[in-house]
């Protein structure tokens, strides 16, 4: 953003154009955070309708593993991304003013540990429970009587909604809060610098 000169001496901000706040990054990962699920939602519902069966069923199970997982992933991203200037105390506050709470923060931090270190060591367990879990959720997604081909098409269908929607919703997660988060905490560590200054 650029600055132009005013009539009697400050400075007025330009605003941008319309193509200047389109190529901005934050524009391209709003649209991405919002186009990918919606991509994933419509494949859904072109999977249920174009599988022999309960179609509104498959549309159902569908829509609510995908959301599941999207929330579970936004979780995960959310307690991964929580800035480090909360828990290390790099925010000292004057008395009288609003104390942010560290715990979340903190919290944060262990579970990020706790995860990474029990999921490396049990990686290669892991197949089997996901496995009986993408089969569950394909269940849901064919009839009883489907042929071989199409129960493989739901195991297809559920595995994809199971890992695509949890690592989106992990990366949008991280990135909502690296950077909305980030600002929040931000602009009160500038309210109360700027109370330690009056």
């Amino acid at each position: 953003m650029t600055a132009t000169p005013g009539s009697n001496g400050e400075t007025i901000p330009k605003q941008p154009s319309r193509f200047g706040r389109l190529s901005h990054v934050t524009t391209w990962l709003s649209l991405l955070a919002l186009g990918l699920p919606l991509a994933g939602a419509v494949w859904i519902w072109v999977y249920a309708f174009s599988t022999t069966g309960s179609h509104w069923t498959y549309v159902g199970v569908g829509m609510l593993v995908a959301l599941a997982a999207l929330l579970a992933g936004l979780l995960a991203g959310f307690l991964v991304g929580i800035p480090k200037i909360v828990s290390s105390g790099q925010i000292h506050l004057s008395a009288g003013l609003f104390s942010p709470s560290t715990n979340l923060a903190e919290i944060s931090d262990w579970l990020t540990k706790l995860l990474l270190g029990a999921g490396l060591v049990s990686l290669g367990h892991l197949g089997d429970p996901i496995g009986r879990l993408i089969d569950n959720v394909a269940g849901g997604l064919h009839a009883a009587n489907s042929d071989p081909g199409s129960v493989q098409a739901a195991k297809v269908l559920a595995g994809a909604i199971l890992i695509g929607f949890t690592v989106l919703g992990v990366l949008e997660g991280y990135i909502i809060t690296s950077t909305w988060y980030q600002k929040k905490i931000n602009d009160v560590a500038a309210e109360i610098e700027a109370g330690r200054r009056h």
